[in-house]
């Protein structure tokens, strides 16, 4: 999956899956995420700065595993 650096204090970058709808967020603490059955609306938004404070909260709704390093 490639990843976007994106602005953010909390997030180092994102990665999406259209066919899947998982999206994948590295967060500067060095963990890494799959969030599953994301819309791609979220995804779009997570590419603007501070993304975690606009949709942080709706994306921990969804099933999530931590990627492994």
């Amino acid at each position: 999956m490639n990843m976007t650096p994106v602005t953010s204090d909390n997030v180092r970058a994102v990665g999406y899956d259209h066919g899947t709808q998982v999206l994948r967020v590295t967060f500067r603490s060095g963990g890494t995420y799959d969030y599953y059955n994301v819309p791609v609306h979220l995804f779009e938004v997570m590419l603007l700065p501070h993304p975690w404070r606009r949709v942080g909260r709706q994306i921990k709704a969804h099933r999530y595993s931590r990627v492994a390093a």
